[in-house]
């Protein structure tokens, strides 16, 4: 036991307190999180005002579709983001499950991929999850986040209304309207709801959040992190001509008429104007607007991860548990030995993969 002065020793010191700092140095306190056991609501639920974004960095890219592996082995629990993300199938635990999902049904190695229901170990567990930029503008639950643009993890339902409204269905003959934009974009009142209070299952409290969401009746503007406007008198003016006039074009039900409206407002000096006004409100966005693509988008794997990576699927493809086993292991195992190394290459394609599911925080 090390020499200490118990009597003045500071018990701020404990080690465990030294950790617990060290893992609160790796939450990003750039995500935006809203959880309804941090309302200040009597009715528990989480209420704010947001504003979805374009990334003013790659505007094309600004909702990240995030997919990643989730996995054990003898020294706990890691994932993978998957270059699926980028439309290459060359990703080595995809082509390890490919080998699993195609043997022979009821086979050991037909068993590491197969779900739970069907007697397998489902261990290639592949999650999904969409991220976006966003500023808060109204959050009393945590007000000095007010003004500050951030990451968020988008719920799915949340998704469905914006995708309703940017991406209308032919059939539907809805004009596609930006609410992602900066300037002429919608604001979301956003409601976060704890799940159902249960006794015999109380995890079902957090487990069950649910959101929901409605948007704001007209557009509104994202302004600079101290909550000032982006743009001055004379600009807002040109500003407010110009949703005057997109307001009737986004209600036009008609499309040739929409077309001819949409004709007539290009060709407005006004909207010249504001294509001067834009490049500069958008240089100033990029000042102080996080990137959602360097964040959360595909990176290749370091050395360290490749190796852990690798060690895995050894084990998998041995026909081992990858908690408990190790690749050392692997020459015991009846199942063949791992094919699947990082440096298998296929030809790229786009991933597939469906979302059904409100990813929780």
């Amino acid at each position: 036991m090390e020499d200490l002065d118990i009597l003045g020793f500071d018990p701020s010191q404990l080690n465990v307190f030294a950790t617990n700092d060290q893992n609160q140095s790796n939450v990003n306190h750039n995500l935006y999180v809203t959880r309804p056991a941090e309302s200040k609501s009597e009715d528990g639920v989480y209420r704010s005002k947001i504003k979805i974004i374009y990334s003013p960095q790659n505007v094309k890219n600004s909702v990240v579709e995030e997919q990643s592996y989730a996995m054990q082995d003898e020294n706990g629990f890691f994932s993978a983001k998957t270059s699926l993300m980028v439309g290459d199938k060359s990703c080595p635990i995809f082509t390890a499950w490919k080998k699993c999902r195609y043997s022979e049904p009821g086979t050991v190695l037909w068993k590491q991929q197969a779900k739970k229901d069907e007697g397998g170990k489902q261990l290639f567990d592949k999650r999904y999850a969409r991220y976006v930029t966003i500023q808060v503008l109204e959050d009393k639950n945590k007000p000095e986040l007010e003004g500050r643009y951030m990451f968020w993890k988008l719920p799915k339902s949340i998704w469905d209304m914006i995708e309703k409204k940017q991406n209308p269905s032919k059939e539907s003959g809805n004009c596609p309207v930006p609410v992602m934009d900066f300037l002429f974009g919608y604001a979301i009142k956003l409601e976060v709801h704890p799940g159902p209070d249960d006794k015999n299952n109380p995890q079902r409290k957090t487990r069950e959040i649910s959101y929901s969401g409605e948007f704001t009746k007209h557009p509104v503007s994202c302004t600079n992190p101290d909550k000032t406007p982006l743009l001055n008198d004379a600009e807002q003016r040109v500003l407010d001509k110009y949703i005057d006039a997109m307001e009737d074009i986004w209600d036009e039900e008609n499309v040739e008429k929409r077309t001819k409206m949409i004709a007539d407002v290009n060709a407005d000096p006004n909207t010249a104007e504001l294509r001067k006004i834009y490049k500069k409100v958008l240089a100033d966005i990029k000042e102080f607007c996080p990137d959602v693509n360097e964040e959360f988008g595909f990176k290749p794997w370091d050395e360290a991860l490749t190796k852990r990576v690798q060690a895995w699927i050894d084990v998998v493809l041995s026909g081992n548990e990858p908690k408990t086993a190790t690749p050392d292991a692997v020459a015991n195992a009846d199942a063949p030995a791992s094919t699947a190394t990082v440096e298998e290459a296929e030809t790229p394609a786009t991933a597939g993969g469906s979302d059904d599911d409100d990813l929780p925080f």
